[in-house]
């Protein structure tokens, strides 16, 4: 039976995603249709994003706000200009250029059409098609109509007439339209950014304001910590993106001047201001090169020495400067960046392509510090979202104990096999218990949770042998030896350690987790027991010969009784036995109430961690009476 204000608490989560679902449907929207406003103020904000640090610089040189701001536009700007220009200017001198390399390209076409494998029968293909349609095209002879004499002849069809349609004169108003058309809407774009770019940087201060009091005044320190994410980030990533293309182009024109490929600067400039496009960019830079290559040279060598220059270019910016230079500048996975890349290029046009990558670094940020927004985080934010101890849990509940065994492995070799057990396994080990509790009617899961937990084991005690040094010693080989049996093998030694789960399957899995650190870790021998060791007709037949410590494993969450019964047996067979309870449940019990709980329950100690249980294991060792 439900409670009574379940279906109160659904219907409220459904209304609200039904608000959030309908206000991204209508942001949306408004973005599409608004495109012509939203896309230069866009432009705008990430242009004021890079200019803002040089004004503030020639503030702090004692410039007047308005005359640091007019000096930074107007250099970024001119530089912009000055930019455009030398690109205008070399590609005319490369469309002049152009004649000369025709008769290159069609002797290059020729052959390939000839030499190339195949080359001969494509061109007879060709020909035989190309022969057939002129025959079908062409009219019949006039004798050959194909009547038969004596039947009724159709009249034949008349002539088409030619009709020539002549255009007036061109009245001024179509030739400025013709002309000036295409020109107006880029100028009519680039005003309005460089009016907002101004505006922007004048009003800094009290545009921040303003969208503080409109999104959070009731909480300054979210909001002010939300918009200086989002202007670090976004800095950031301008920054490291115009050092990595900069990287990138710098030596591609130097290469391609050593190549002879005609005007290499050029080439390289576009390539560093094109891969600023996501995705597109290093093609469309590529491109114009490789054709160039083609075109100029008559061999293959200049076009060969073009492609492998771009290829190593790419692998080296790819794989060497970029992870080094961005490592988590953006914070965005790589499938967002392309779902974003999507997105944005088809709501903006190419300009929006431009813009993904920024505009989607302030969607994760905005995910990051607005609840209901969650979801956009989670999406395209590039931060594991599942703690160590979930994703470890899923695999073992979907039965992919070779992932789970890499999550170990990995943790192992960042940390150790004791942080791992302490901070990944056991923490999943508690989901299994509260989902045992949940679902009692299921104990399928239960049992593949801890088969999955001790092959875990297992191949983390073979890593952490594997990694470990080899020392020539007789004790170091003793010790190894000893480390190479099996934890659930009953081992015979001076002072072994039982480790013995309480109740259930999950229990043992930690009893094994807790034997590997013991016999690895501080070198004292141990054992596991399952939970039917210490059953009530098991536990008076229960072999204590030379067992000087019990190790008690449970993950119930009340597990005061079932403890307190089995130390108290133990006890009367063993006086002198040392008994520590590992209550993996209880971790909101404080260290200084350790030992109430451990003279409540009969025991010597009680630990909330394999750590503890450890440390007092050692202590016990190292004490004058022994273990």
């Amino acid at each position: 039976m439900r409670p009574p204000n379940a279906e109160s608490r659904s219907g409220t989560t459904v209304g609200a995603g039904v608000i959030t679902t309908g206000s991204v449907v209508l942001a949306v929207a408004v973005l599409y249709f608004g495109r012509d406003i939203f896309v230069p103020f866009a432009l705008a904000l990430l242009l004021s994003f890079a200019l803002a640090p040089p004004v503030l610089w020639l503030r702090r040189l004692r410039l007047p706000k308005v005359a640091a701001i007019a000096i930074t536009v107007s250099l970024a700007f001119g530089l912009i200009g000055g930019i455009g220009f030398i690109v205008a200017g070399q590609l005319v001198q490369l469309a002049g250029n152009l004649p000369a390399y025709q008769d290159t390209i069609k002797t290059k076409l020729q052959t390939l059409r000839t030499d190339a494998p195949g080359g001969g029968v494509v061109a007879q293909v060709t020909e035989t098609i190309k022969d057939l349609s002129q025959e079908l095209s062409e009219p019949k002879p006039a004798g050959s109509s194909g009547t038969v004499p004596g039947t009724l002849t159709q009249p034949k069809a008349r002539a088409p007439i030619p009709v020539t349609i002549e255009q007036g004169a061109a009245q001024p108003i179509q030739i400025i339209q013709t002309v000036l058309g295409p020109i107006i809407a880029p100028l009519a774009t680039a005003g309005l950014v460089i009016v907002f770019v101004v505006f922007i940087l004048i009003e800094r201060e009290d545009l921040r304001d303003r969208f503080l009091k409109l999104v959070g005044a009731d909480d300054l320190q979210t909001s002010s910590e939300a918009i200086n994410d989002a202007a670090a980030r976004v800095s950031r990533y301008l920054l490291m993106q115009l050092v990595v293309n900069l990287t990138y182009g710098v030596p591609l024109g130097l290469g391609l001047y050593l190549i002879g490929v005609p005007n290499p600067f050029l080439w390289g400039l576009l390539a560093a201001l094109l891969r600023f496009v996501p995705y597109l960019g290093p093609f469309l830079a590529a491109l114009f090169p490789v054709a160039l290559a083609f075109a100029v040279d008559p061999g293959w060598s200049m076009l060969g020495w073009t492609i492998a220059l771009f290829l190593v270019l790419e692998l080296i910016s790819n794989n060497v400067v970029e992870p080094w230079l961005y490592g988590t500048s953006t914070g965005l996975s790589s499938l967002a960046i392309i779902m974003a890349a999507i997105f944005w290029t088809s709501l903006w046009g190419p300009v929006g392509l431009f813009l993904s990558t920024p505009l989607t670094v302030c969607l994760v940020v905005i995910g990051r510090y607005v609840p209901q927004l969650e979801f956009l985080g989670v999406l395209l934010g590039s931060e594991p979202v599942l703690a160590p101890e979930q994703r470890f849990y899923q695999r073992l509940l979907s039965g992919n104990a070779e992932e789970a065994v890499e999550i170990a492995e990995n943790y192992v070799d960042e940390k150790s096999a004791l942080a791992f057990y302490d901070e990944v396994a056991l923490p999943a080990l508690r989901l299994a218990e509260v989902d045992r509790r949940r679902t009692t009617s299921d104990k399928d899961f239960r049992l593949i949770v801890a088969e999955g937990t001790m092959a875990v084991v297992r191949e983390v005690a073979e890593h952490v042998r594997e990694r470990r040094p080899t020392v020539a010693t007789d004790a170091a080989d003793s010790t190894e030896a000893a480390a190479q049996s099996e934890i659930a093998e009953p081992v015979e030694a001076p002072d072994p350690v039982l480790c013995v789960a309480g109740r259930t399957e999950l229990d043992e899995a930690a009893a094994a987790m807790l034997a590997q650190i013991l016999v690895d870790d501080a070198g004292v021998q141990s054992r596991v027991l399952p939970a039917s060791a210490i059953s009530l007709d098991a536990l008076g037949r229960l072999d204590l010969t030379s067992v000087k410590v019990v190790c008690l494993s449970y993950f119930h969450p009340k597990p005061e009784v079932y403890v307190r019964y089995v130390c108290r047996r133990l006890k009367r067979r063993s006086p002198k036995l040392k008994i520590v309870a590992g209550l993996w449940g209880r971790t909101s019990v404080k260290a200084d109430d350790l030992e109430d709980v451990a003279r409540a329950l009969a025991a010597d100690a009680v630990a909330p961690s394999i750590e503890e249980v450890r440390r007092n294991v050692l202590a016990w060792r190292q004490s004058p009476s022994g273990l």
